[in-house]
């Protein structure tokens, strides 16, 4: 009779084993598949009206992906001028269709008038533009990006992280007004900056956005980590013609860009496009498509 009664609890807790297994799998798996996802987020930069969208690729999507962006340069590198890198970027943006990766509300006609622009050069501009000896400047250019720590910033916001700077030291009252809307913008910003891991601000002016390479922390909030370059590489084609930069870079464009903890390099002004920022643990890593008035980089630490 015991046996009996040990068999029934036995083939119970069997029939109980086999029923709770298949969901413990199951959690598994999908846990695993959630911890293999890698979430790359499209921002629009220089337009208002387009909100940001964040999609999850898979590893083998994310590797499809970067598999193309080397095609992508590579096909930009045999570029002898910007018209013939035009259909180029065009073709970017239908690749960034296929994973749901324009900004939210933003159409592909739309994304392409974006990132290939309206910049036209004057005949004054050509006469008074001069080629400089930066690795990689350029003016009224298409850009193409692939780096880490890539921030995007707005003159304005910028130009008051700088005047709170020189304005601390300052005990006349007569700046009392100045440092009051400097300090409230600066923190204002700095919030966005927490909640959006990029230095695209809150803004008012959306427009002649700067795209930052290379940063160094500001004492005594730095996280310790001293002056570090964007590494990646960097295309232009503009009026200075066909200019790259590949390995280790700096923003040479005299304005940094003062945040909380951060000093930051600009290298392209009154830039307009679409950003993609990866996060795959670790440093974010960029990718800019679009246009800038001016771009000035290099593979040295400047002075400022």
């Amino acid at each position: 009779m015991e046996m009996k009664k040990i068999s029934v609890v036995a083939i119970i807790l069997l029939f109980i084993g086999v029923a709770v297994a298949p969901g413990i799998n199951t959690s598994i798996v999908k846990a695993s598949q959630e911890d293999d996802l890698i979430e790359v987020t499209s921002q629009a930069c220089g337009i208002q009206g387009f909100g940001d969208t964040t999609v999850k690729l898979t590893r083998e999507q994310y590797q499809n992906l970067e598999e193309y962006l080397v095609e992508f340069r590579a096909r930009l590198n045999q570029t002898t001028t910007r018209e013939e890198a035009i259909p180029i970027f065009k073709d970017a943006v239908v690749e960034l269709d296929k994973y749901g990766l324009l900004p939210k509300g933003m159409n592909v006609e739309r994304a392409q008038r974006l990132v290939v622009g309206n910049l036209k050069s004057t005949n004054i501009v050509h006469k008074m533009y001069t080629s400089d000896n930066s690795s990689c400047g350029n003016l009224f250019c298409l850009i193409a990006a692939e780096s880490t720590t890539c921030r995007v910033a707005r003159p304005l916001i910028s130009v008051f992280r700088s005047v709170l700077h020189k304005i601390t030291a300052n005990p006349n009252p007569l700046f009392a007004v100045v440092f009051v809307v400097a300090f409230v913008l600066y923190f204002y910003d700095f919030y966005f900056i927490w909640m959006q891991k990029n230095f695209g601000a809150a803004s008012w002016i959306n427009f002649l956005n700067l795209l930052t390479f290379g940063e160094e922390d500001l004492p005594p909030f730095g996280p310790g980590y001293g002056a570090s370059p964007s590494t990646g590489w960097i295309f232009t084609a503009g009026l200075n013609g066909i200019k790259t930069i590949d390995g280790s870079f700096w923003g040479h464009i005299q304005f940094p860009v003062m945040a909380f903890a951060w000093k930051c390099y600009t290298g392209a002004f009154g830039s307009t496009g679409i950003k993609l920022l990866v996060d795959s643990g670790g440093w974010d890593n960029s990718f800019f498509l679009g246009t800038a008035i001016f771009v000035n980089v290099d593979d040295f630490q400047p002075p400022w």
